[in-house]
Order: structure tokens, then C-alpha cells, then sequence
């Protein structure tokens, strides 16, 4: 009996722990798969003098528990027209595409889930 509460203890303390450590996990693995994803997006990105595709970034993820996730992002001040370059279908681009972010999510989607787990390790 004194055996079966110790392993019962211990698998307590060991579930607790994991428990807390998913959130950090699960944000680092997030982050690092966007940051794959941007590097796509950034060479899609059509560039003239390549400010738009410099100012692609990865935000640090935000959230906790269930609801986490990362923001990948063009524009700032030295991009601001970003959202007009993705967005106009009709623009001729001699070096990248539009829908250069959204295009890039889209192919990844069906698989980022699986990609995103591989990357958790829970014997930490």
C-alpha cells in the first residue's frame, strides 16, 4: 500500500510538473514553426528595394494555458504599405507574389499541427 501511494505521489508530482511546462513548450514550438513560415513568406515577398521583406517578423507568443499563439507580421513604419502589396491581386511583380504571408499558411496548414507536435518533448 505505502508502495502504490508513492507511485501515485510521484505520478502526481510528474503530471503537475508537465502540466506546467506545456504552456513554455508549446509556445517555443510555435514560434519556431512560424519562423520557418516566415522564411517563406520572406521569399515570396516582392521586393524593390527590400524594406517590405526586412520588416517580416515573428512576435514572441502571447496567451497562456489553451490559448496560445504567435503573430507573424510585415508593415511597421518602414513598410506601411505591406497590406496593399498582399492584398492587390491586379499588381505586376517582377520578384514575389501576393498573398505572400497568406499563401504560405494556407500550404502549410494540413501539416503544422503534426509539425508543431513533433517538436514537444515532455521527458523534460
Amino acid at each position: 500500500m505505502d508502495e502504490f501511494l508513492l507511485g501515485e505521489a510521484a505520478m502526481i508530482d510528474r503530471l503537475e510538473r508537465m502540466a506546467n511546462a506545456i504552456p513554455g513548450q508549446v509556445g517555443r514550438a510555435l514560434y519556431e514553426e512560424a519562423q520557418i513560415e516566415l522564411t517563406e513568406a520572406k521569399r515570396r515577398t516582392p521586393w524593390d528595394t527590400g524594406a517590405l521583406r526586412a520588416s517580416g517578423k515573428v512576435n514572441k507568443p502571447e496567451g497562456s494555458g489553451r490559448e496560445l499563439s504567435v503573430k507573424i507580421e510585415f508593415g511597421g513604419p518602414t513598410a506601411g504599405y505591406a497590406i496593399y502589396v498582399h492584398e492587390d491581386l491586379e499588381a505586376f511583380h517582377p520578384y514575389g507574389q501576393a498573398k505572400f504571408l497568406e499563401s504560405t499558411l494556407l500550404e502549410s496548414a494540413p501539416y503544422m499541427a503534426e509539425r508543431i507536435a513533433k517538436r514537444l518533448d515532455f521527458n523534460r
